[in-house]
């Protein structure tokens, strides 16, 4: 039978795919572990020969989309993030990304975000399943948002040279695009101890602001701040 053929045969509930056809439309669609397996149910509860059989494949179809649903079961219950999380959340600076832009209306979708940050819906939805576990983000009625726990580090952490790696990382690959709304400086200078500390001292006192700023500020575009300050996704 041809392709599309059968393709309008199995929407129309006229056939239904095999095993290795069903995993097929698995790879081609990028579906998570999860996803796949509750596809195949799908697929072996249509194959089915017996109303048995069928209410089994159901019944675990259905067992499967209630651990999907039920949020609470995906955060976990300890107060602190576990050293092994910790470390995962800071091996790239993508989840923090997701954290921040999650705020954002137009990339409150796995889809949207994917496009955005330009990785694979599998890989993207993976690392979206992490931060929800965590309850980093939480996801209502479809829309992904920013969860009640964060991750900080101090400047004593053994972590904290990964995360400034990671955006500086991030910033080295971003000059590449000649942006004019961007700022980056760089400079190197000498100057007397006292006026470094003058400097320093003013330079903190203006993180300090811009914090404040920021925190009170609506969600619309996400930026990069670390003296280098430019748009996380490209121009929009």
């Amino acid at each position: 039978m041809p392709r599309f053929t059968l393709i309008s045969q199995v929407l129309n509930e006229r056939a239904d795919l095999s095993l290795e056809q069903a995993e097929r439309v698995n790879s081609f669609l990028g579906h998570t572990q999860d996803e796949g397996e509750y596809f195949l149910l799908l697929v072996m509860k249509d194959r089915a020969g017996s109303t048995e059989l069928k209410n089994r494949f159901k019944q675990q179809t259905e067992k499967l989309r209630q651990a999907r649903l039920k949020i609470s079961d995906r955060v976990q219950a300890e107060s602190e993030i576990s050293k092994e999380d910790r470390e995962k959340f800071y091996s790239s600076y993508i989840y923090g990304a997701l954290h921040v832009l999650s705020a954002i209306p137009r990339f409150q979708s796995v889809e949207q975000l994917s496009h955005a940050l330009h990785l694979p819906r599998q890989r993207l939805q993976e690392m979206v399943d992490f931060l929800l576990r965590l309850g980093i983000l939480k996801i209502e009625k479809g829309s992904l948002s920013p969860g009640s726990r964060h991750v900080h580090l101090g400047n004593d952490s053994d972590l904290i040279l990964k995360h400034h790696s990671n955006w500086r990382l991030h910033t080295l690959n971003h000059l590449q695009y000649v942006v004019p709304e961007d700022l980056h400086y760089s400079a190197c200078a000498s100057l007397s101890e006292k006026d470094a500390f003058i400097i320093k001292e003013r330079l903190l006192k203006t993180l300090s602001e811009c914090l404040k700023t920021i925190s009170a500020s609506k969600e619309e575009s996400a930026y990069v701040l670390s003296f280098d300050f430019y748009r996380m996704i490209g121009t929009i």
